[in-house]
């Protein structure tokens, strides 16, 4: 049977159940959802773990470290016993050598380099003796002490220094007057030579030997070499024209010559009396060599 109300057009609206919903249903889904963490002890976490890392970092400072200075000091210590090693060569040579005199005197002249010198090597202050005393023994009127005391003041045995004056090398020797002593001696004058340690040696020797002969006067001879001959002459004459470098340049040298004197041993057949009367021998006087 037909309800009255649905005959005459009417719509009935039904009362909805509970379990019923308006829009389509959503499935459930069977997997569990995760638990929320709680922050605290997430953080707390992370700081453990940072600060676990700092440790570390730390830790690996301090051996990286302590190994550097580890290896430091192995490369001073085996740097030590090279030197060493290269000093006991050195000495017994002298020990055993026909000269030892003169092997000692080289030995104490090295040493006095060394001391004025601390930037080169044990080696290099050797060859240095080596050279001086071997160019000493070409001329009997220069003293090697004496060229000695003059390397010390002039360049303090820089092989590289260069002075406001222009002169350069272990000895100080001007362009000008290089160029003058080469040709005495038959080289052909560069600049360079002049910083090498040989030809500067060979170079102050020469020099030095034809003032103590041409002079023989010792601050003379050292006069002329630190100022040139007009200051040499201003020298002599006690004028107050002498350049102040060298009114204090004469003093230092004979100051120095005077302590090595009394500590180095005297070459053989060598005393130190640094006035020599050879004036007469040949090739004593400044100029250039004759032609053969």
């Amino acid at each position: 049977m037909l309800d009255l109300k649905e005959a005459k057009g009417e719509v009935v609206e039904l009362p909805r159940r509970d379990n019923e919903t308006t829009g389509p249903r959503r499935a459930r889904s069977s997997t569990p959802r995760p638990a929320r963490r709680s922050p605290a002890r997430g953080s707390a976490w992370q700081a453990t773990a940072l600060f676990s890392l700092c440790v570390l970092f730390v830790i690996a400072i301090g051996l990286a470290f302590h190994a550097y200075q580890r290896s430091t000091l192995l490369e001073n210590q085996m740097r030590e016993t090279v030197l060493e090693m290269q000093a006991g060569m050195q000495e017994l040579k002298a020990g055993v050598h026909f000269g030892s005199t003169r092997q000692q005197l080289l030995l104490g002249m090295r040493d006095e380099i060394l001391r004025t010198n601390e930037a080169i090597s044990l080696g290099e202050a050797y060859r240095i003796a080596e050279l001086l005393l071997s160019a000493t023994d070409k001329y009997p009127s220069v003293d090697p002490v004496l060229l000695l005391s003059v390397g010390i003041v002039e360049s303090g045995f820089d092989s590289n220094a260069k002075s406001h004056a222009d002169a350069r090398g272990l000895y100080q020797i001007w362009p000008s007057t290089g160029r003058m002593l080469a040709a005495m001696l038959g080289w052909e004058y560069s600049d360079a030579m002049l910083y090498d340690e040989y030809r500067n040696t060979e170079l102050a020797a020469l020099y030095l030997d034809i003032l103590m002969t041409t002079y023989n006067d010792v601050g003379m001879a050292l006069a002329e070499y630190n100022g040139g001959p007009i200051n040499a002459g201003f020298y002599r004459a006690r004028s107050h024209k002498t350049a102040a470098e060298t009114r204090d340049y004469v003093p230092k040298v004979l100051e120095q010559y005077e302590r090595l004197v009394k500590t180095l041993p005297s070459a053989p057949g060598l005393s130190h009396d640094i006035v020599y009367r050879d004036a007469s021998r040949p090739g004593k006087k400044l100029g250039v060599a004759p032609a053969d």
